[in-house]
């Protein structure tokens, strides 16, 4: 989570804010990204590539 984020957020009570960074939570992970390593790809044999 991030300043950037928790700054956004404006409340009047905890229990509020409680609520709305488990609503931010729930909104991110809808949707989830799959990460695709490129880094360095060319480097790694098979052998490595296999035992990871």
């Amino acid at each position: 989570m991030t300043k950037q984020m928790l700054r956004g957020i404006r409340v009047n009570t905890k229990q509020e804010l409680k609520e709305r960074i488990y609503q931010y939570f729930e909104e991110v992970n809808r949707e989830p990204v799959v990460y695709h390593w490129k880094y360095k790809m060319d480097e790694i044999s098979e052998v490595e590539a296999s035992s990871i």
